[in-house]
């Protein structure tokens, strides 16, 4: 529910269930104002949050918990908001890929007591960083005559949608390759964590609808399918590592 989103949602003719947003401004089920007072909401209930997190256990320091919290804030707003506004300025995408895979990975480590220089949460968002970039560069296809019109910066728009399509396909494969290496290094573990090699078909079916994309020429429209296998694809990287653990 991003009001900055607005022009570009009201003149998306593609929008779907993956992508365009939520529709609730474009389509008047919330007035601009509760949307303002929802983001405020949100933001109070963070604060708070924040502060008992850090009041929770005295073993974990306020100083390796506060730059995290700060650090969502900053990418978090400055994803759409002014001034920053990192959507529109070509850094959307790894924006979204940074929040969706080492923050959060490394909010969970760290609130746990986990410290900055181990290596476990680094490695572990690599795979997960891949594949998330793969999705989300893909959800700026049925966007992108929108996008352009409002100058949102966004790599179809920069590349075109061809390339970005080509783009997304070689960050699927190092997602695959570097969920292999993680089993293969025994960075995780165990008999689970075999699932993990199942991601690697998965990622052939995903290449295979990419390049029939290709082949098609028609990007101007919605690609329901691919984005739920993209989608779905980045779950391979979060949970199975995380029942490996258990």
């Amino acid at each position: 529910m991003n009001t900055y989103d607005y022009g570009t949602d009201r003149l998306n003719k593609n929008a779907g269930p993956f992508t365009g947003g939520t529709r609730v401004l474009v389509e008047e089920k919330l007035a601009f104002a509760e949307v303002r007072a929802g983001i405020w909401v949100s933001l109070i209930l963070a604060v708070g949050a924040a502060y008992l997190l850090m009041r929770s256990d005295q073993q974990i320091s306020s100083f390796s918990i506060l730059p995290l919290i700060l650090l969502g804030l900053f990418l978090g707003l400055g994803y759409t908001a002014p001034p920053l506004k990192f959507s529109y300025r070509g850094l959307g995408e790894i924006t979204v890929a940074l929040t969706h895979s080492p923050y959060v990975i490394l909010c969970g480590y760290i609130f746990q007591g986990g410290s900055w220089s181990a290596p476990l949460p680094w490695v572990l968002s690599l795979p997960l960083f891949f594949a998330t970039l793969t999705a989300i560069i893909l959800a700026g296809i049925p966007d992108r005559l929108a996008d352009q019109q409002v100058s949102k910066k966004v790599i179809t728009v920069l590349w075109g949608p061809r390339e970005a399509v080509l783009l997304a396909a070689s960050f699927a494969c190092l997602a695959s390759l570097s969920g292999f290496l993680l089993w293969y290094f025994q960075i995780i573990q165990g008999s689970s964590s075999l699932i993990i090699l199942a991601a690697i078909p998965h990622g052939i079916i995903l290449l295979l609808a990419l390049f029939k994309l290709i082949q098609s020429g028609n990007y101007d429209r919605r690609i329901d399918g691919i984005m739920a296998l993209a989608l779905s694809y980045i779950i391979w990287f979060g949970l199975i590592p995380l029942i490996s653990f258990l």
